[in-house]
């Protein structure tokens, strides 16, 4: 990584960091040339808009999420492992880079916002979503899970639970370990053994 590259992951790194600490509306080019003693007109000629620097911060969490989440799954034996280790990885990939999870609060922040951030934090979820599903069918054909369950409903509870998790979280009602989003996954796994589990 040269020191272009490096000084902008920095850049991007302290940014993340205002727009989970904050809100992503107060991610502008002044707060973050404060926050990184750089000059708004370095800053500027980098990213020219607020909007660019979102959707680039968004960018850079996406890529932490896959290399936190998704390759550590990739060595992982079988579809339901896989699945299994992402929501090992899942509740804290966040936590050495940021306050929340950016998708859940970008998400409810730019709901009713439409326009290029609204449209990237929803193609994210939807990759997301679409990877898990994918996994559910897998297991599926693998008799890990039953042949009875609807994958698009067993990707609903799970994301549900996930996002359910770190709201508990927040206001006290799950403990810092996830111990009822993983108790909770424990028996949505179990409703759904295939046959394979269950020899």
């Amino acid at each position: 990584m040269n020191k272009g590259e490096q000084t902008k992951q920095q850049v991007l790194a302290a940014a993340l960091q205002i727009a989970t600490s904050k809100s992503f509306n107060e991610l502008t080019i002044g707060r973050l040339a404060t926050a990184t003693g750089m000059s708004k007109s370095g800053l500027f000629a980098h990213f020219n808009s607020k909007e660019n620097l979102q959707l680039a911060v968004l960018d850079y969490a996406e890529q932490i999420f896959i290399e936190t989440v998704v390759i550590p799954t990739k060595a992982e034996p079988s579809p339901l492992a896989k699945l299994m280790k992402i929501c090992e990885l899942w509740q804290g990939w966040y936590q050495e880079q940021a306050y929340a999870c950016i998708f859940i609060s970008a998400a409810v922040e730019f709901d009713d916002q439409p326009g290029a951030v609204r449209d990237l934090v929803k193609s994210q979820l939807l990759e997301l979503l679409h990877y898990l599903n994918e996994l559910v069918v897998e297991a599926i054909a693998k008799q890990e899970l039953d042949a009875q369950t609807n994958p698009k409903q067993f990707t609903y509870e799970l994301y549900s639970l996930y996002l359910g998790s770190q709201h508990m979280t927040w206001v006290g009602f799950e403990d810092n370990t996830h111990s009822r989003f993983h108790l909770a996954l424990k028996q949505l796994i179990e409703r759904h053994k295939g046959e394979k589990n269950e020899q």
